[in-house]
């Protein structure tokens, strides 16, 4: 230990000695402690290496920065790479300006000291480079990452070659050794993106990611909270991703599912259809089935229609009075009359107020005029208006949202019912009185209705 009366040598040597036995231990061979004598006239000596790494880490472990500092900084300038040709010198040179940051007293000073770790953290790397000393590239992209996210609001105008934002710098990380870097820094790097309204980036390092960190559950549930996000307020980034998929995955059920379900969201019907036979070789759901029903019987195609809905029934569908209404309109495109009806008749079963399915009863049989009468119209041709017109009625007393339409339907049939001289030339009518359309062509309708004449 020193005592008052040494000389600053003495007091130098018991120090080194001292400090030496005490700290350094292990953390470097006896060898590298060399006699003053042993020293090189171009630079410091081994001695004087020891002795300052020694003084700035005594004081540096116990976040004495500013004890730390001149001893630090001699070592920065004459021994960066001491003891093992590492980078610890220059990290720890950049924690002490950090740390004496967090212990300033004002704020103009912890300012001053940030600056001079952004300097430190911006200019290392490259020294380190110069020397030849070792370091890992990544580990520094985190710190430059991290300093610069924790203290954006001190600097918030500190932008450099080296320095950016600090996503970018997580990013740099990320590419460097994607297998290592921690998920928090993937998400800030998406959460960056996504804050620029940067939709194309955020997916394209989504797709770089997943293809680095597929096996990685915590990042797949954050890539995927990305997609949900964007695909949520941008449904054609989600068709494009989709569509991507789909090349890459061609016979994959999910992957095809989703598109078709995306395309009918989208409304693009024309791609949904063009998607869907391939997709019902894969056993889709029922509700799948049912759509492509739909849009076949859009297509034009009714009985493909009417395959889709019954094998969407047998999966296990329910078929609501919609789907009757639409099976209804398919056998009517077929000119199958007689089953178009049974199927509006269910559609009424399962909702009695299904107004529109009365209007296709009517329709039904206003269009089995055009079909029997070959054009010139007979007295029991022009009779099944009466029954056409009884269903537009009764349309309107279900529901009268449809009155329009059905008034409109009502009065162009009303012009063509029988006159009072038809009326009067046939013994079984009377005005007021029941008559049953259940004859010739018209047999299948066999419903009674009301003689009147036209207006």
């Amino acid at each position: 230990m020193n005592t008052p009366d040494m000389s600053p040598a003495d007091r130098f040597s018991s120090l080194l000695t001292h400090v030496l036995g005490l700290t350094l231990g292990l953390l470097m061979p006896l060898s590298l402690i060399g006699h003053p004598a042993q020293a090189q006239d171009s630079g410091p000596s081994k001695q004087q290496k020891a002795m300052h790494y020694s003084l700035y880490y005594e004081s540096f472990k116990n976040d004495e920065f500013q004890s730390a500092k001149s001893d630090l900084e001699w070592m920065i300038e004459n021994a960066p790479g001491f003891p093992d040709g590492g980078d610890r010198n220059y990290r720890r040179y950049f924690e002490l300006y950090e740390g004496l940051a967090k212990k300033a007293s004002n704020e103009e000073s912890r300012r001053a000291y940030l600056d001079t770790a952004a300097t430190v953290l911006a200019t290392a790397p490259k020294k380190m480079e110069e020397l030849g000393l070792t370091y890992s590239e990544y580990s520094w992209e985190i710190r430059k990452g991290r300093f610069l996210q924790q203290h954006q609001d001190a600097l918030p105008d500190l932008s450099t070659d080296a320095l950016k934002d600090y996503r970018v710098h997580y990013k740099n990380a990320f590419e460097l050794a994607p297998k290592e870097v921690d998920p928090y820094y993937i998400q800030q790097v998406l959460r960056g993106y996504l804050e620029n309204n940067n939709q194309q980036k955020a997916l394209d390092f989504v797709e770089t990611v997943e293809s680095k960190r597929g096996d990685d559950e915590e990042v797949q549930k954050i890539l995927a909270s990305v997609r949900n996000d964007i695909f949520g307020k941008n449904p054609q980034a989600k068709v494009k991703y989709l569509e991507k998929q789909m090349k890459a995955y061609p016979d994959s059920a999910g992957v095809m599912q989703s598109l078709f379900d995306a395309y009918v969201q989208q409304g693009n019907i024309e791609k949904a259809s063009k998607l869907a036979p391939k997709l019902m070789e894969t056993d889709p759901p029922a509700e799948t089935v049912r759509e492509i029903a739909e849009m076949r019987l859009e297509d034009g195609r009714p009985k493909a229609a009417l395959e889709a809905y019954s094998q969407a029934a047998e999966q296990g569908a329910e078929l609501k009075a919609e789907d009757y209404f639409k099976r209804g309109q398919a056998y009517q495109q077929m000119n199958s009359f007689s089953k178009a009806r049974q199927e509006y008749r269910k559609a009424l079963d399962a909702d009695p107020e299904f107004a529109r399915a009365l209007i296709g009863i009517g329709d039904l049989y206003a269009r089995a005029v055009n079909e029997c009468s070959g054009g010139e119209l007979s007295r029991k041709d022009k009779a099944v208006y009466w029954a056409a017109v009884d269903k537009y009625e009764q349309a309107i007393g279900v529901d009268s949202s449809i009155e329009s339409i059905a008034n409109n339907k009502i009065q162009s049939y009303r012009k063509v019912f029988p006159t009072q001289e038809d009326i009067f030339y046939r013994e079984d009518w009377e005005q007021g009185g029941s008559f049953t359309i259940d004859y010739g062509c018209y047999s299948w309708i066999g419903e009674t209705t009301t003689v009147r004449q036209a207006p």
